[in-house]
């Protein structure tokens, strides 16, 4: 009896190891699973397919640096000084929002109350030119409420705010900031979360990198690699950037985005829903537009130091719509 007992112990044994074995080959399996969902955008191969020199665009004025990509297999069909890091304000803000979005869509996270008590930040909030989305004392706003402010009023406090949210704080964040960079292997250096520079953010404490006339150095080719990870990440983001106006949190926020419907750049043949407009002193005027255009496919266009950037970028559009084999 004693043999019968220790045979089928043993067996039972073998048996749960053999299953116990059975669940860690499936764990490994869902495991690089999940690391090649959390990692696929990390790997989209950006090619050059550009449409021939032969036929160039007309432009009003001279942008410092262009281009385009296609936003569904990231070929790039439009070019012009396209690696040279150059400054880009407020379209830095597509990293800092692209971070934002990988932690909100976690556990609940777009309705978590982010800390928006910070005495230089409420200060910076009042600023029109520097803030642009009041925090008021009694009010709570959460993640979904300042993405908001960030993306479309491009509030500089709330795009600081949510960085100390994601990193715990403003430096932290700026690192995870250029950690991202390296893994995506772009040409770029931040040093704010916001796209302010450093002469800007000393007056509220936040030149915490860098020296104090350093700002945000991206070249037009990676921010407009950028558009196309957050586009893939998080396709809805279209729905918030396309509202010209919209009430968000406790306040009115305004689109500055000139080609969107209502908007005086505006033109319905285009599909205009994004992206992301940007402008100091040093860096001057910048877009990274998008649009979809139904039977074809979603277009990112970046224009760097552009006077007309809104004229430039339609006249980019149309010329790629005309003239690329991809849009034909």
């Amino acid at each position: 009896m004693m043999n019968r007992k220790k045979l089928v112990f043993f067996v039972a044994i073998i048996i749960t190891f053999i299953i116990g074995l059975g669940f860690i080959s499936k764990g490994s399996i869902f495991t690089k699973s999940f690391n090649k969902i959390e990692n696929q955008d990390h790997n989209i191969d950006f090619k050059y397919n550009l449409i021939s020199h032969k036929i160039k665009p007309k432009f009003l004025g001279e942008a410092e640096a262009m281009i385009a990509i296609d936003a569904k297999n990231g070929q790039i069909v439009y070019a012009h000084n396209e690696n040279k890091p150059e400054k880009i304000a407020s379209l830095s803000k597509l990293m800092t929002l692209y971070l934002v979005i990988q932690k909100a869509q976690k556990n609940h996270g777009w309705n978590q109350i982010v800390n928006t008590t910070n005495p230089n930040l409420v200060r910076m909030s009042h600023s029109y030119d520097l803030g642009g989305f009041d925090f008021k004392k009694n009010h709570k706003y959460t993640v979904k409420e300042l993405y908001k402010a960030a993306l479309i009023r491009s509030s500089n406090n709330a795009a600081i705010a949510l960085g100390e949210w994601v990193a715990g704080s403003n430096k932290k964040f700026i690192n995870m900031m250029n950690q991202q960079a390296k893994i995506w292997g772009l040409k770029a250096h931040f040093v704010s979360s916001s796209g302010l520079e450093n002469s800007d953010l000393k007056h509220y404490g936040y030149n915490q990198v860098g020296n104090d006339n350093d700002g945000n150095e991206v070249s037009a080719k990676d921010i407009g690699k950028i558009a196309v990870y957050i586009l893939k990440a998080y396709p809805s983001i279209v729905d918030d950037s396309s509202q010209a106006v919209t009430y968000d949190g406790d306040q009115t926020i305004y689109n500055e985005n000139g080609l969107l419907p209502g908007k005086e750049f505006y033109d319905p043949s285009l599909g205009v829903d994004g992206l992301k407009t940007g402008y100091t002193d040093s860096a001057g005027l910048c877009f990274v537009g998008t649009g979809k255009v139904k039977g074809k496919d979603r277009l990112v266009t970046v224009t760097l130091n552009d006077d007309d950037e809104f004229s430039n970028t339609i006249k980019l559009m149309k010329f790629v719509y005309k003239n690329s084999a991809l849009y034909k």
